[in-house]
C-alpha cells in the first residue's frame, strides 16, 4: 500500500523502492504545480514565477528528470530531432561537423539524427524525403555537397521542414545560410605562410577528388590559396 496516499508509484520516485524513470506528471505533484506549468518550465516560457521556477527545476535535478522526444512530438505535433545531412568523403568533417552540432544543442531538449546518402543516386531525393517524413524532423543542417544542390532547399520548402544551408558561398536567404568563406579560408593560409617568410609553398590536397564528386569548397579553398601565391 503506497506509504503517502498518492499514486503506487510514489515510493519507487521518491527512491524508497524500486527506481524508475519519473514523469512529468511526478515533477508536478512533487514540485506541487500542474503539468502545464512543468511544460512551460521545460521550454524556458517566461510565464512562471522565479520562485516556482527554481523549485521546479530543483524537482528535476534531484529526481533526474528527461523529457521524452517522442511524447514531446505528440504533444507539439513536431519532433524534438535535428537532422545533419551528408555526402562528404572526408570522415573527420563529419565527425567535427556533429561534434559542434551537438556542443550547440546541448540543454536545448532536442536530439540529433544523421542521414548519409549519395547525391548521385537514382534515388537521393526520394531517399531523403523518406528520412525526413519518417523521423517528422523539426529541421536539417545541409553540408557540402548536399547543401549546394538546389533541388534538396526546394525540397525542404515543399514539406515544410526548417533548414539550414553550410556551404561556402551564399546560395539562399540569410536564415537558410552558414558561410564557410572557404576561398579566404585558403588565400588566408597562404599569405600566413608568406608572412612567416616561406617562398616556396606547396599544397598537398584531395581537391581533384573532391571536385570530381561535387564538393564545391573543395575547390574554392584551393583558388584562394593560388590566388595568394601568384600576388
Amino acid at each position: 500500500m503506497p506509504k503517502r496516499g498518492g499514486p503506487e508509484n510514489d515510493e519507487q520516485v521518491t527512491g524508497e523502492g524500486p527506481r524508475r524513470r519519473p514523469t512529468i506528471n511526478d515533477i508536478a505533484r512533487l514540485a506541487g504545480v500542474s503539468k502545464k506549468t512543468v511544460s512551460r518550465v521545460i521550454n524556458a516560457s517566461p510565464y512562471v514565477q522565479k520562485e516556482t521556477r527554481e523549485r521546479i527545476e530543483a524537482v528535476i535535478a534531484e529526481h533526474g528528470y528527461a523529457p521524452d522526444p517522442q511524447a514531446r512530438g505528440l504533444a507539439f505535433r513536431r519532433s524534438f530531432l535535428i537532422g545533419l545531412v551528408y555526402d562528404n568523403p572526408n570522415p573527420q568533417y563529419v565527425v567535427n561537423m556533429q561534434l559542434g552540432l551537438l556542443d550547440g544543442m546541448r540543454g536545448s531538449g532536442f536530439e540529433l539524427v544523421v542521414h548519409p546518402c549519395d547525391r548521385g543516386a537514382d534515388s537521393f531525393l526520394d531517399d531523403l524525403r523518406g528520412f525526413i517524413e519518417r523521423q517528422r524532423l523539426f529541421g536539417v543542417v545541409l553540408t557540402p555537397s548536399v547543401s549546394e544542390d538546389d533541388r534538396v532547399a526546394a525540397l525542404m520548402q515543399e514539406l515544410g521542414c526548417a533548414y539550414v544551408r553550410v556551404a561556402s558561398v551564399s546560395l539562399d536567404a540569410p536564415e537558410h545560410m552558414i558561410e564557410t568563406r572557404d576561398r579566404l579560408g585558403g588565400r588566408a593560409a597562404a599569405e600566413h605562410l608568406a608572412d612567416l617568410g616561406h617562398r616556396n609553398i606547396a599544397l598537398i590536397n584531395r581537391s581533384p577528388e573532391l571536385v570530381a564528386a561535387g564538393y564545391g569548397p573543395a575547390q574554392r579553398a584551393l583558388d584562394g590559396f593560388t590566388e595568394a601565391t601568384r600576388t
